[in-house]
């Protein structure tokens, strides 16, 4: 095949890799749906897991497009391919744990097998990127396997093999992070910002949903306004600042350090990031479905713990990135945890006003601080 699909300039977000997005933030949406239905510390691992897995089939197919030529025929076309297994894996996030589990796990491997060979055209005549792939490519594999393996035993089985799988991942992205690595920065922390950004869409959207049965009352209304605002705050405390903070570290970087920089931001810290969303959105699914409840312990802590995962996965990248000491974001880490007896005292409006309050105040510090 011709070296041709390899992009050789700076590009933006195209119309394919937005399509391939949505696709992508549906199956977080659905890992949000399981654990709203499965809110105790078993369906926590097991959404952590598959959680784990859509976001690393989504980050692998992040890398190869950064480097492809995203309007050329070939590349469109696999990822269109893509499109349709990564669709039917989000279909069925909901079955991972059930006898027809191997529907997600065939869809899934397909989603990371056109990755890999996504990756292995766009190296064409490129032998130290190659190299770095090549050592990618076989202990990815062997996560696949288990995967595979995963699917065929029974449901109850699953959950630990299904962990060594993201163990794996793990170690494999260790390995070949270090590797030479082609990346254009600018096209790289778009693609995370704009999952991001729809990420956090999608979990209004949900939330939204929710409300389509309910009757309209003040009641409902003041539960609604909080949670939007407990949104548009998290995204402030990303795009404001973080947002290009963490690309200009990565600009600067050179060629042969961009990779480790790129697994360690994007590939790893944004996970927590978008799992803070997550969280939040199982909490504010559970208070606009029942806005004149108190939220139960377990939606409190979703709602607290993923907030701290939004507001302290970004600083952690923010360290990573040495772009200064995020003091802010521990210090409202500190407050959330000890707004925990307020949030189950508190009606859901007062429980989301005052988990925002905390997220703008962040915020606001940044901006006036300059914390660069």
């Amino acid at each position: 095949m011709s070296a041709t699909v390899r992009a050789t300039r700076p590009q933006g977000a195209t119309f394919i890799e937005l399509f391939f997005d949505l696709v992508f933030v549906f199956a977080v949406t659905q890992v949000a749906a399981v654990l709203h239905d499965h809110l105790t510390l078993a369906g926590l691992v097991r959404a952590v897991l598959v959680f784990w897995l859509v976001w690393w089939a989504w980050t692998q197919f992040t890398w190869t497009l950064n480097a492809a030529d995203t309007e050329h025929p070939g590349i469109e076309l696999l990822t269109m391919a893509a499109v349709g297994a990564a669709f039917l894996m989000a279909v069925t996030v909901p079955d991972v744990f059930e006898t027809s589990g191997w529907w997600f796990a065939v869809s899934y491997i397909g989603v990371r097998v056109l990755g890999i060979a996504g990756q292995w055209w766009v190296s064409t005549g490129d032998d130290e990127w190659r190299g770095a792939i090549r050592t990618w490519s076989a202990l990815s594999a062997a996560g696949l396997i288990v995967i595979a393996v995963a699917a065929a035993l029974p449901p109850e089985s699953r959950t630990a093999v299904l962990a060594l799988a993201v163990a794996i991942d793990v170690f494999s992205a260790t390995q070949a992070g270090g590797g030479e690595w082609r990346l254009f920065t600018a096209h790289f922390a778009e693609r995370h910002g704009l999952f991001v950004i729809i990420a956090l869409g999608e979990s209004l959207i949900a939330a939204g949903v929710g409300t389509a049965d309910l009757p309209r009352s003040a009641t409902l209304a003041a539960v609604v306004i909080p949670a939007i605002f407990g949104v548009c705050a998290l995204w402030w405390t990303y795009f404001a600042r973080a947002k290009d903070a963490l690309e200009q570290a990565m600009d600067t970087l050179p060629s042969a350090a961009k990779g480790r920089y790129a697994r360690d931001v994007y590939s790893f810290l944004h996970f927590p990031i978008i799992g803070g969303v997550v969280g939040f959105a199982v909490a504010m699914e559970e208070a606009v479905a029942h806005p004149t409840e108190h939220l139960a312990p377990s939606a409190a802590l979703a709602l607290l713990v993923g907030t701290a995962l939004f507001v302290g996965g970004t600083g952690l990248a923010l360290v990573r990135a040495r772009t200064g000491r995020p003091l802010v974001r521990a210090i409202a880490i500190v407050a959330l945890a000890a707004l925990y007896p307020v949030v189950v005292a508190w009606p859901p409006a007062g429980a989301l006003t005052a988990v925002a309050v905390v997220v703008v105040a962040v915020a606001i510090a940044e901006q006036r601080t300059g914390d660069r």
